[in-house]
């Protein structure tokens, strides 16, 4: 454990605790925000400084959700928001930025290679999307439904990246092949969307995946984490969002088709969906990786990412529509088999 010692951190904490009461280190995080660990006498929690926006609404919508899903008989944790000595579940630092404390939850970060961990982590996912069917809350959500892709990033409309996948800056001459296969996919996508529209929608976790989630020593799922996306979207969005992981096309082929199995597998224990959803899955799956690709390029726009992440996620966001494209059949086959629902 390597302690931290942050100026901007002590003043964050300085509004939950008695001064210079705490201990913080840095551990796992995401990538999008900042987090400390803290422990202040026996007790221990999570502090996140919210490094992509500056908007309250979004953090009280975050932390309504999580009040409600409290209520809820889970079989899993979910972060708890707690309280600063003013009473409010949010914090601002000098320079702006809005800070939320959250009790710290046990656990370790899965790699999800063991295909019994997988499969708890379908079962899991499809437990949560119960779950959020039966949440209700007097707010609207801060974020737009995955298929209203023109509303990723602001830096970044539609025509902007069609603009830039199709005559890429000098410095992306090495993606060109990639980023014409990207503008080709946005096309496709585009001329689905009206029926995507037509499906089930309800609350969805929104980037449900392996840094989301905490185990125990035998591979269950013991909490699910980062519920910063929350949004009403498409029901089956959230199983492609977590599908989209497994397609390694590094991998043996035998081997990803094992990990899709197995989370299908534990999905369809707790949840089934139509065969209208089933169908869309493969054109969801491109459109996260398509969403991630506009997320950290606007983040490359905003000086906030460098250009080889932006590359990274330009390969990824390729490989996996070609991925799907090659093998969108046998994905749909796999998909009935495990999700299919009968009164559909």
């Amino acid at each position: 454990m390597m302690v931290q010692k942050d100026f901007y951190i002590d003043e964050i904490l300085a509004q939950y605790f008695p001064a210079d009461s705490w201990v913080t280190w840095i551990g796992r995080s995401g990538a999008n925000n900042t987090t400390r660990f803290v422990r202040v006498h026996d007790e221990q929690y999570v502090l996140r400084v919210y490094e992509t926006h500056q908007d309250e609404e979004k953090v009280k919508y975050e932390h309504a959700i999580l009040v409600a899903l409290a209520e809820m008989p889970l079989p899993f944790s979910i972060p708890q928001p707690v309280q600063s000595r003013a009473g409010k579940t949010m914090v601002r630092t000098k320079d702006g930025k809005i800070a939320g404390l959250f009790r710290y939850l046990d656990g370790v970060t899965p790699a999800l290679d063991e295909l019994a961990e997988i499969q708890f982590f379908g079962r899991t996912a499809g437990q949560l999307s119960v779950s959020f069917a039966h949440v209700q809350i007097n707010q609207h959500p801060a974020y737009r439904p995955y298929y209203e892709i023109e509303s990723t990033h602001p830096r970044c409309s539609i025509q902007d990246v069609l603009n830039f996948c199709k005559e890429p800056p000098r410095e992306f001459s090495e993606q060109i092949s990639d980023l014409h296969a990207i503008y080709e996919h946005f096309a496709s996508f585009k001329e689905q969307v009206s029926t995507l529209r037509q499906l089930p929608h309800q609350l969805v976790h929104g980037d449900l995946n392996a840094s989301n989630i905490l185990v125990n020593k035998d591979g269950v799922v013991t909490s699910v984490l980062d519920f910063e996306f929350v949004t009403n979207d498409l029901r089956v969005m959230e199983m492609a969002v977590c599908l989209s992981d497994f397609i390694q096309p590094s991998e043996e082929a035998t081997i990803t088709w094992a990990k899709i199995n197995a989370f299908l597998s534990g999905y369809g224990q707790s949840l089934k969906l139509t065969v209208a959803e089933i169908n869309a899955v493969p054109i969801l799956i491109q459109l996260r990786s398509l969403d991630v690709f506009i997320h950290f390029l606007g983040r490359y726009f905003d000086q906030v990412d460098s250009i080889d992440s932006v590359k990274e996620y330009i390969q990824k966001a390729a490989i996996r529509c070609n991925w799907i494209n090659d093998n969108k059949n046998k994905l749909i086959h796999f998909c009935t088999t495990n999700l299919i629902d009968v009164n559909s």
